[in-house]
């Protein structure tokens, strides 16, 4: 499967300018063209390392989304070392065109990784002509982040909360 058919966009480039500050020089934003057991088992580790077993995702239900169209399936790596990730596709229930945020972690919280990744981002979604970006996500994680806050100071607004699991489904227009 080939993915990332946008990793060549110019955009990308600025995420590794506004991480360096943060994670130093070593910094390299990595979009593999093809899926591999490396892959795999880099998106293992930060996975493990980022939610709790339940929240993770069998290699089957990782490959499913990597067919999706639209994918972009990003590393994060520091000398070497995968560090982050994030995995997006176009959202096929939908009628607009709406980019879904599907998994976005990093190793080391707090230091504006994320924030940083995501608003570069939201910035190629809209370049792309995506009207808005979506994500499921659940009030706070397991070690007492503030999820649904975090996406909220991003510009996105709940628009459905599953009350029976918590889940709270949230959109950023762009």
């Amino acid at each position: 499967m080939l993915l990332n058919r946008a990793r060549n966009d110019p955009i990308w480039k600025r995420i590794r300018t506004v991480l360096v500050p943060i994670m130093g020089e070593g910094v390299e934003i990595f979009f593999p063209e093809t899926w591999s057991e490396r892959y795999l088992s880099w998106y293992k580790e930060i996975e493990m390392n980022a939610f709790r077993p339940a929240l993770t995702y069998s290699r089957e239900e990782i490959e499913e989304r990597l067919e999706k169209e639209s994918v972009l399936m990003m590393f994060i790596l520091n000398a070497g070392v995968p560090e982050g990730l994030v995995l997006g596709y176009r959202l096929e229930a939908s009628t607009d065109d709406i980019f879904y945020l599907d998994t976005i972690a990093v190793k080391q919280k707090g230091r504006g990784i994320g924030k940083a990744i995501l608003n570069v981002m939201f910035e190629w979604a809209k370049k792309m002509g995506f009207s808005s970006v979506q994500l499921d996500t659940e009030q706070e994680n397991e070690i007492g982040i503030l999820l649904c806050n975090f996406y909220q100071k991003l510009g996105f607004k709940i628009i459905y909360t599953d009350e029976e699991t918590g889940n709270i489904t949230m959109e950023l227009t762009l």
